[in-house]
């Protein structure tokens, strides 16, 4: 009898053992401020959303870092240790094209085009680094490519002209704001300590316009929350991750 009740706290404290190494742990940390898009403003986003100072027209390539979103954590020792890292944003892009008539009197006139690309990138950090961090350290949420091009001019060039013969200008614009929610899990194995995750996302966009035409783009990120549950992984789980 006595072996028994030995052998059955021994169970019971490896059991109990077992379930504190397996044992979760849970943090998160949100940003409140809300994108919108202004209805009387050409679809833009309103003034109190946080967005970056990313320029309405750039040439060159633009990249810019505009927040972030902070959350530590204690995780336990033993193998297999991980974390889900799961950062969430509302993010919005604007992008508008406006191509107009050439007038330099060249016939047939030159086809016109105006590109935006705008885009939105979330990146990952444990501890101050991406090493390790599964299946990157840095995701695309939300990106646009839009171009507008049309040899429609050339039809309708006696129209853009007033009434006394002097050229007017005729164009053709194009307005596109989204918003959208976006959420990514990233997965990193760590080990036994309190690790600070950070996540930020920056923004990037180009534009290019010929023969007069024009392009602008715009971006705006809110609200977030960022979300890191500690795991177990198991030998025989069958996860591609290796301790």
């Amino acid at each position: 009898m006595r072996k028994l009740c030995l052998a059955t706290i021994a169970t019971l404290l490896f059991t109990g053992s077992a379930f504190a190494q397996a044992s979760g742990n849970f943090s998160a940390t949100a940003v409140t401020p809300a994108c919108m898009i202004n209805f009387g403003n050409n679809g833009k986003f309103t003034n109190n959303s946080p967005t970056c100072n990313l320029p309405g027209t750039t040439t060159t390539p633009y990249s810019a870092e505009c927040g972030m979103m902070a959350a530590s954590i204690k995780t336990s020792n033993g193998s297999g240790v991980t974390l889900d890292i799961r950062p969430s944003l509302d993010t919005g892009l604007f992008t508008e094209t406006n191509i107009s008539k050439n007038t330099s009197g060249v016939v047939p006139l030159p086809i016109p085009t105006a590109t935006a690309d705008i885009g939105i990138q979330v990146c990952v950090t444990v501890d101050g680094s991406g090493a390790g961090i599964l299946p990157a350290s840095c995701v695309i949420y939300d990106q646009r490519f839009q171009q507008l091009s049309s040899n429609l001019f050339n039809a309708v060039l006696p129209a853009c002209a007033d009434a006394t013969g002097v050229t007017a200008p005729c164009n053709l614009d194009l307005i596109l704001s989204t918003l959208s929610a976006h959420s990514f899990d990233f997965v990193v194995p760590v080990g036994q300590g309190t690790h600070t995750v950070l996540a930020t996302w920056s923004v990037f966009g180009q534009t290019a316009a010929t023969q007069g035409s024009t392009a602008q783009i715009g971006a705006c990120v809110g609200p977030g929350i960022i979300t890191v549950t500690q795991m177990k992984v198991f030998n025989n789980s069958g996860s591609l991750l290796q301790f």
